[in-house]
């Protein structure tokens, strides 16, 4: 269809969104001086934690997780993190049923109020389902990733080499929590503190669980691409 006609095109001419975190800049782009837009910079709200692991899930460096259903069959979606730091979606496109995907290719993109991210596939496999509640509440990406927020199911999937790829149990903490203070060092970079405070204002102000509620949507989607493209490759 034009849709996946387009996918294709533009992952081989960027190159960027076809293969996990090629792209390596010397440093990180600080071409934009942002600032927070609710609050002064000084004041702490970084809010994230990796909380308890799913032992079922397996996380791509990428932040995509896959999670085992049945047979040959694996739900996948974006994780915790991801969610976090991804601007508000406002409309989710995903390949249709019964294409192949491809372990770190695009098979689909989320669109924000700042720009699209592109999500790379955790395992080779083909669609056998989309998740039909992403057309209607494409927020659930951002809202319950683990849960009715998931974006595709594959299967076929037989090469388990590819499993080695992915963190699993409290490794996946571990990388969680390695990837927030490399997130805290691209905030200290471009002017923002960002300190640990727990899920409140210490004011009592708002109840932040993303970063768009308060920094600029066009610097979440920068970080986004940072971290998911990029990764630790850039430290």
């Amino acid at each position: 269809g034009d849709f996946d006609r387009v996918m294709r095109l533009h992952t081989k001419s960027r190159g960027l969104e076809s293969k996990a975190k090629r792209y390596k800049p010397k440093t990180a782009l600080r071409s934009e001086n942002f600032h927070p837009t609710k609050q002064e910079s000084k004041e702490p709200f970084f809010t994230f934690s990796a909380g308890e692991v799913d032992q079922r899930l397996r996380i791509h460096p990428t932040h995509l997780w896959a999670r085992h259903e049945y047979s040959h069959t694996w739900k996948v979606g974006v994780d915790k993190f991801l969610a976090y730091i991804l601007p508000r979606p406002i409309k989710v496109e995903l390949y249709r049923p019964k294409q192949e995907i491809i372990q770190e290719e695009a098979f689909g993109r989320i669109l924000t109020e700042a720009g699209t991210v592109f999500v790379t596939a955790p395992l080779s496999g083909r669609l056998v389902q989309v998740n039909l509640q992403l057309a209607k509440c494409p927020e659930l990406v951002q809202q319950d990733p683990y849960g009715e927020g998931w974006l595709a199911m594959l299967d076929w999937f037989k090469d388990t080499s590819e499993l080695e790829k992915l963190h699993t149990g409290d490794a996946i903490k571990r990388f969680q929590e390695e990837e927030a203070q490399h997130l805290k060092a691209l905030l200290r970079y471009r002017g923002v503190d960002a300190n640990p405070v727990g899920r409140t204002l210490p004011d009592g102000g708002t109840d932040i669980k993303y970063l768009h509620q308060i920094l600029p949507a066009k610097l979440c989607l920068r970080l986004v691409r940072e971290v998911i493209y990029l990764g630790k490759e850039m430290w």
